[in-house]
């Protein structure tokens, strides 16, 4: 016995629930904007801060450290650079984590 399928309505359940899904994401990636990561390197001396759209927020120096920088300028540099990829990386991971939420854990390439 052959069983046919109802393909009109399962299109439409299928459309239906891409869309709630879509909709669902456009509000995660909302909410992404007020949250905020936080990385710090050595010792405290420099802070990035990122949100959860990767967008770099703030970055703040030690007095201690600009100081030392007047004759170490790479020093400071490599610092920041240190602290702005980590904050990213935790920002990544941030909105990787509220995705999978909607998801299910699927990895839809793009979609961060």
């Amino acid at each position: 016995m052959v069983r046919k399928i109802k393909t009109k309505n399962s299109s439409k359940n299928i459309l239906k629930q891409a869309q709630e899904m879509q909709q669902q994401m456009l509000k995660v990636q909302e909410e992404l904007k007020e949250k905020e990561v936080e990385a710090s390197v050595g010792g405290g001396a420099v802070v990035a801060k990122v949100n959860g759209q990767k967008e770099l927020v703030s970055i703040n120096l030690s007095e201690e450290i600009v100081k030392e920088a007047v004759e170490d300028k790479e020093m400071l540099e490599d610092l920041i650079v240190s602290a702005v990829k980590e904050a990213m990386r935790q920002a990544e991971e941030l909105a990787e984590k509220e995705m999978s939420k909607i998801t299910g854990g699927i990895e839809i390439p793009g979609l961060i």
